[in-house]
């Protein structure tokens, strides 16, 4: 055990000419989202198999250090297809298919369970304050506002799925709901919008149809994972004001899932290769 333990934590850190500094974290199953807090990483691991709508009770959070240093494989286990997550007042809020949970970080308890009827796809998680959350379900192309005191929720927005993809990816800065659309049908692709809280308007800021996960801004720019075709995923630079787009020269990335920015380190999971990458952004 102790042996696997450390091969988890295999670090890889390269700077090839032309491409951004990296290190690369191996050992996960499946790994969708990444949330780091003051203290910690987290990684929601689906399990062995991709498979994140199987209730198969073999999902589990990762817990390491900023350095990428496993701390602890299974620091919650029991869960299904654990994916986006959030932290509040030290509890970590995560969906796990068709279930809002809330776990204890000091005593690892769940101390919140809210099921969301209806919920196909549950994603990810944005707050909205800390009485508040917003969680996007792919599935169903609904943004459901959830109060985490009463249990009671509603619905914020309902995308067509056709026309833009489910909502996958969550970013909320100020009055703007940024949201990377993805087709869960795998047929048409979706697209990167904003959503304005307050008078309710939806912007295209990518029409280009892919199958697009997660998204995060910083300074202007939205950085946005996509799957691309074959697996041959790529992380998109969209400047929101020349309107240019670049790709991030990285290694190949298979299913660049739900990301997170902690100040300049860039965290993706490899959902496909059971790896995590921290970039440092340039």
């Amino acid at each position: 055990m102790k042996k696997y333990i450390l091969s988890l934590a295999l670090l890889a850190t390269c700077a090839l000419a032309g491409e951004l500094k990296y290190q690369e974290i191996e050992g996960f199953l499946s790994p969708e989202s990444v949330f780091v807090d003051k203290n910690a990483v987290y990684v929601s691991n689906v399990g062995k198999k991709l498979e994140p709508l199987a209730k198969d009770n073999d999902g589990f959070i990762s817990k390491l250090d900023k350095n990428g240093k496993v701390l602890e494989y299974k620091f919650l286990s029991g869960l299904n297809a654990p994916k986006g997550m959030k932290e509040i007042d030290n509890i970590l809020y995560v969906v796990d298919i068709d279930t809002l949970k809330g776990f204890d970080l000091s005593t690892k308890k769940e101390v919140f369970t809210l099921p969301i009827k209806g919920a196909i796809f549950l994603n990810d998680i944005e707050k909205l304050n800390d009485t508040t959350l917003l969680i996007s379900d792919t599935g169903t192309g609904i943004v459901h506002k959830i109060d985490l005191k009463t249990k009671k929720y509603d619905e914020l927005l309902k995308l067509d799925l056709k026309e833009f993809g489910g909502p996958n990816g969550l970013f909320l800065h100020q009055n703007l709901l940024y949201i990377a659309g993805y087709d869960p049908s795998g047929v048409s692709g979706g697209m990167v919008l904003s959503y304005d809280l307050k008078n309710k308007k939806i912007q295209v800021i990518k029409s280009e149809k892919e199958p697009y996960d997660g998204i995060v801004l910083k300074n202007n720019i939205l950085y946005v994972s996509s799957w691309g075709k074959d697996l041959k995923g790529v992380i998109y630079a969209l400047n929101l004001k020349n309107k240019s787009v670049k790709k991030l020269d990285l290694p190949l990335i298979k299913g660049p899932a739900d990301i997170f920015l902690d100040k300049n380190n860039l965290w993706i999971p490899k959902m496909a290769e059971g790896k995590i990458l921290k970039v440092e952004l340039e």
